[in-house]
């Protein structure tokens, strides 16, 4: 038995696409929501103002709704960190309350798969005796014909339940204390073209709890000054929004259309 997971407090823009891009390889698709920021953050002060968090970020929850798909299950769960969280989700509440899985695939809300690259995902996982393993990401930016260059971060993950039993301790991407192995296969990481509204409270939650849970603070100017301003006809460089570490990221180059998933294909009329 197969099963996704995901986590949200918002995203909207891609939800249905992700679902629909896993949902045929799996058995059941469980998404754990909150209505609360990590760090028990109820607002960010940005620009010298001091700006309160809505009891609703966006439609994420009606969006998942709209798919009427009998697979989905919604379970409000909250954590005020991300580290441990779906040990969290899965050991005290997943397998508690529900069939055990063999396998547990855990993208997040904006991760879009292409089919051939999930089947493969998934055989080669399987094929294995590993714990846990990771793919690689390819991360758009602003729009689906341009990408940064890979930065060989954690994407969707994989756990093999029948050899662990429960979850260990993990780390915000529901990483093992360990690197994890990566694969070959790639996801679709859409987090940076998604909507204005979106986007603006994506960063002031951020600014929020980034220093409560230990993450790295973000550059406040980032949303104006490099998302909101990089167009085709301004493409900015030194992209990443972590204060200090914009070279991360040195510039966005185009991307082929064709090796897009698709669910993001039909969604922007690419067919």
């Amino acid at each position: 038995m197969r099963y996704a997971i995901y986590r949200c407090l918002y995203g909207e823009d891609f939800i249905q696409e992700s679902i629909k891009s896993i949902r045929d390889h799996v058995d059941r698709v469980f998404v754990f929501w909150t209505d609360k920021a990590w760090g028990n953050t109820d607002r960010a002060t940005y620009k010298g103002e001091e700006i309160l968090f809505p009891k609703k970020f966006d439609n994420i929850i009606d969006k998942i709704k709209e798919l009427d798909d009998p697979k989905v299950e919604l379970v409000y769960a909250h954590t005020d960190s991300p580290f441990n969280q779906f040990t969290h989700f899965v050991n005290e509440i997943l397998l508690k309350n529900y069939d055990k899985p063999d396998t547990l695939i855990i993208p997040e809300v904006d991760h879009v798969f292409r089919t051939d690259h999930i089947k493969k995902g998934i055989e080669l996982f399987e094929s294995v005796k590993i714990p846990c393993a990771s793919t690689r990401q390819v991360e758009l930016w602003k729009q689906p014909n341009f990408r940064i260059p890979e930065r060989h971060r954690l994407g969707t993950m994989f756990w093999n339940i029948k050899m662990v039993g429960r979850l260990p301790e993990t780390g915000c991407h529901a990483n093992p204390p360990h690197v994890p192995i990566m694969t070959n296969v790639y996801v679709h990481n859409m987090g940076f073209c998604i909507s204005k509204e979106v986007m603006k409270w994506k960063h002031l939650t951020a600014i929020a709890f980034s220093t409560i849970v230990g993450d790295s603070p973000p550059n406040e100017k980032w949303l104006e000054e490099k998302w909101g301003a990089w167009t085709e006809d301004n493409q900015l460089n030194n992209l990443e929004i972590s204060q200090n570490q914009e070279h991360l990221i040195p510039y966005a180059e185009p991307y082929d259309i064709g090796e897009l998933p698709e669910t993001i294909k039909e969604k922007y009329g690419y067919e």
